[in-house]
């Protein structure tokens, strides 16, 4: 089994749909053009951004395939492919395999909102064997209803091969455990932007959130943390943290990235039933912080918005 290195900035792209949710295909391929250009380490395809919960078994396919071959091997392919079921979750994990993926990104059942250690572990097992591909872990209570404790994670371990945790609790004392646990043994991304910069200075290998990668090139600032002074860390800190609130906060995700998105010209499309594009005072809301914050020229924004 091939290691994928999990380092940097990874991007869950959106999944471009037209206003009737067809799948734009073209749309796609120059949005991770986009980011690819842009310095990403490495790709979540059908992730939240991604709108999984709307696509197809077919589209999930020929997503993972798309971003295979945009990849052309400089950067990881990972695949969303969590289902209620450890089946239904094999199933999708066998489709991105064939598709191409580098490997599985797998979060404890949704819908249920609970899990022993060992219903938890025992999922994790009956995948990894199934589709033995590498596995990025996805903590994210607030779809699933359960955090993954340090221990957990621990157990999942020690019956699947797992490269890499996306940490999207927004508990920064959990984060700081799992950081302190666990960070010599899989690549720990941050999954909220009010704790990459601390999480980096912690330990975390890299992000994996909503609203860095609006500022392209711009973004590759953030791993060079190392180098900068506090005054600069403050100011990265404040502006992708304004912009995350924003993008959160604003009416049914990822509705508001997509608006972002199409705002500074990507093709981001519509998102799909049952999520709605945003109302034309949300998005007046986001072309207001994206103004704000340097990513929108604004006599530009105001002649968009006329």
């Amino acid at each position: 089994m091939n290691t994928p290195e999990v380092r940097g900035q990874f991007i869950a792209p959106v999944t471009p749909f037209t206003a009737d949710g067809d799948l734009m295909v073209d749309a796609f391929v120059e949005i991770l053009r986009w980011h690819l250009e842009s310095g990403a380490g490495g790709f979540l395809i059908a992730g939240d951004n991604g709108e999984c919960w709307a696509l197809t078994d077919a589209e999930l396919g020929l997503l993972t395939e798309t971003a295979k071959k945009e990849a052309a091997g400089r950067v990881p392919i990972f695949t969303g492919t969590g289902a209620i079921t450890a089946q239904r979750t094999i199933k999708l994990s066998d489709i991105a395999a064939r598709a191409g993926a580098d490997g599985l990104c797998l979060q404890p059942q949704s819908y249920v909102l609970n899990g022993t250690k060992a219903e938890i572990c025992r999922r994790f097992e009956l995948v990894s064997r199934a589709v033995p591909l590498p596995i990025m872990l996805y903590n994210n209570p607030a779809r699933t209803g359960l955090n993954m404790s340090v221990d957990i994670l621990g157990g999942i371990c020690d019956v699947a091969p797992v490269v890499a945790l996306k940490e999207a609790s927004a508990d920064f004392v959990h984060v700081t455990d799992v950081i302190r646990a666990h960070a010599e043994r899989f690549a720990i991304l941050v999954g909220c932007c009010q704790l990459i910069l601390p999480g980096l200075d912690l330990g975390a290998a890299g992000y994996l959130s909503t609203a860095p990668e609006l500022w392209g090139e711009g973004a590759k600032r953030i791993m060079t943390f190392e180098t900068l002074s506090l005054a600069e860390k403050r100011e990265i800190h404040f502006a992708i943290t304004d912009v995350f609130g924003t993008l959160m906060g604003v009416d049914t995700r990822p509705a508001a990235l997509k608006a972002a998105l199409n705002l500074l010209g990507r093709p981001a499309g519509f998102p799909r039933e049952p999520v709605q594009p945003l109302s034309q005072a949300s998005e007046a809301v986001v072309r207001e912080v994206l103004v704000r914050n340097g990513l929108l020229d604004k006599i530009g924004a105001q002649r968009a918005a006329q």
